[in-house]
């Protein structure tokens, strides 16, 4: 099988990886759902750079969003996970290991950007439920941050990278 066949059916997967980890979610209150498959877009990008990891995270997503019911929310979802994938595309060269110190910090601008993204969405779809999806986004962002880092250290212990790359390459 040629290199990009290979790449294409890999992001296939993580593509429905990251469905997977976003239907498994929490219906909050003012609409909309918590769910921790940002951590599996943050793995996506290390493992296989961009555009592989941006099409990964925008074709999960935004599936979920209209499988979940929110479809108004799927061309949003499709930029603000590239945006969340693009800190960790740019430093997926760095190293053999998915968990470094830099790549846990990377969850604080990607968080940043899913609270703001979503919040501005808000904003355009429906105004007045902007500011009370906000507590929810923030545990969203957390929670993607510490499943990244637990499945970042368990997928190190398998040398998953290495495979990877190996793969790929």
């Amino acid at each position: 099988m040629n290199t990009i066949t290979k790449k294409i059916s890999f992001t296939a997967m993580l593509a429905a990886m990251v469905f997977g980890l976003t239907m498994l979610h929490i219906p909050i209150g003012a609409g909309g759902y918590i769910h921790i498959g940002d951590a599996l877009i943050y793995i996506a990008a290390l493992l296989i750079g961009g555009p592989w990891a941006f099409l990964a995270a925008a074709i999960g997503a935004a599936v979920a969003d209209i499988v979940s019911g929110f479809a108004s929310y799927a061309i949003v979802s499709v930029i603000i996970k590239a945006l969340i994938a693009l800190p960790f595309v740019l430093i997926r060269d760095r190293g053999e290991k998915l968990l470094t110190p830099l790549s846990a910090l990377l969850t604080i601008p990607s968080g940043i950007i899913t609270v703001l993204g979503y919040f501005l969405a808000d904003l355009v779809l429906y105004r007045a439920g902007a500011v009370a999806d906000i507590p929810a986004n923030l545990i969203q962002a957390v929670g993607s941050a510490v499943a990244f880092i637990l499945l970042a250290l368990a997928l190190d212990k398998a040398e998953i990278r290495k495979r990877i790359n190996k793969e790929l390459n």
